[in-house]
């Protein structure tokens, strides 16, 4: 014979607790609290390290590439009488009577436009040669010297193969010539008035 347990009688409801009455201490201290104020937004100024970092950089790129440009802009200039030089050159119709004298003329003038006519402007013959080859890595070709040399003043005239390659070489040296270092211009071929003959 099971032993039933008593029912188990709900907890009865708890009423809360009657406030405390306020002492005035308490009221005293309640009177001094302030209402919360949110922090004043970060402001953009003074700017972090980082920003400051950032803006050098800035300002030496932006002096590094107008100095790039005036740079290359000032190259371009001092190089575009190559460009007239080649124009020039290629326009040259290789075809027409004495077109020898022209090639050596235009190249004449793009050398006393780099070296100075006192420099290249009395040079003739094999000091011409010479001189044209030491400003350049390119060598001159074999048949290109024998037309400057044979065929510029006299009156037999060169074949077109040898024709194209004088002026191939003049559009190479034309744009490949460099100019003399300090101590390598003193020392640039010469002529005196007996050999300076016609080529």
């Amino acid at each position: 014979m099971s032993v039933l347990s008593p029912p188990k009688q709900a907890a009865p409801p708890q009423t809360p607790a009657a406030p405390t009455p306020m002492t005035p201490e308490m009221q005293s201290l309640l009177e001094q609290l302030k209402d919360i104020h949110e922090p004043a937004p970060i402001g953009w100024w003074p700017l972090a390290p980082g920003w400051w970092i950032l803006a050098g950089l800035f300002i030496v790129l932006l002096f590094a590439a107008g100095w790039l440009f005036f740079r290359l802009r000032e190259k371009r200039r001092r190089n575009l009488y190559r460009a007239e030089g080649v124009r020039l050159l290629k326009a040259l119709d290789l075809g027409t009577p004495r077109v020898i004298e022209e090639i050596n003329l235009l190249l004449k003038r793009v050398a006393v436009a780099t070296f100075g006519r006192d420099t290249c402007g009395p040079l003739t013959g094999q000091h011409w040669i010479r001189f044209l080859e030491s400003t350049t890595e390119e060598p001159m070709p074999e048949s290109a010297r024998r037309v400057l040399l044979e065929s510029l003043y006299s009156s037999t005239s060169a074949s077109r193969g040898d024709l194209e390659v004088l002026r191939e070489f003049a559009i190479v040296w034309t744009r490949k010539h460099q100019p003399f270092a300090e101590d390598t211009a003193k020392s640039a071929p010469q002529t005196n008035p007996v050999e300076a003959k016609h080529v």
